[in-house]
């Protein structure tokens, strides 16, 4: 049985925790990291309709340092939280939001952040304002699927960031990182219709993108 705690303080922090009975493949990472088959999206998952975004290359190394950046020796690795944007369906930036204006605490299990701030920080960093916002945060030796908790704060941030640039498409991922151990890169490539794959020297990368109501977003690699 999972226990949720979920906060929405008056400023818009939102805060998240959840407890659960630990599996026996927790503490090696999922099918997924294993380099088993990927078991996302299940065949019945339906799609949004008509939504994709593309990224690039050079979009993907740095979504691969925002994340390992976070290494520490001997310190279990904690979530992240960083944000791609872009015009239309093409992804062109990323933002790291290093400033506890964004984010106030983070651990392997959570990370609470500021859906407002967020926005602020995007519109200092582009000269023009983007339609397109992606919202990723990472599961440390997870999987690259949402937990009940995203899915019940998804809306409610999608929600924050469209009061202030109302006409942007805001769209979510969940980027899952495998333990650190040697290994040869392997190049990004697409392994579902939403999720991209990838190994840096040390870590395999998982990221798959969704919609505010949790339904899977096609992605493409250019």
């Amino acid at each position: 049985m999972k226990r949720i705690k979920v906060g929405i303080g008056g400023n818009g922090t939102i805060r998240i925790k959840l407890k659960k009975k630990k599996r026996n493949n927790e503490h090696a990472g999922t099918s997924e990291m294993r380099g088993d088959s990927p078991a996302f999206p299940a065949p019945h998952a339906s799609f949004s309709a008509g939504q994709r975004i593309s990224l690039s290359y050079p979009i993907i190394s740095q979504m691969e340092i925002r994340v390992e950046s976070v290494f520490r020796p001997k310190e279990t690795d904690v979530e992240v939280v960083y944000a791609l944007t872009g015009y239309g369906t093409s992804v062109d930036q990323l933002h790291k939001f290093t400033s506890n204006e964004v984010v106030a605490h983070a651990t392997s299990k959570m990370i609470s952040c500021t859906a407002a701030k967020m926005i602020e920080h995007i519109r200092s960093e582009r000269i023009e304002i983007p339609d397109l916002i992606v919202h990723i945060h990472s599961h440390p030796l997870g999987a690259p699927s949402l937990s009940d908790v995203d899915k019940q704060t998804m809306p409610t941030v999608a929600a924050q960031m469209r009061a202030i640039i109302p006409d942007a498409t805001i769209l979510f991922g969940v980027h899952a990182i495998g333990s650190e151990e040697r290994r040869a890169r392997i190049p990004p490539e697409r392994v579902s219709q939403n999720t991209v794959r990838w190994s840096s020297i040390t870590r395999v990368h998982e990221v798959a993108f969704f919609d505010e109501y949790a339904k899977p977003i096609e992605v493409r690699i250019d």
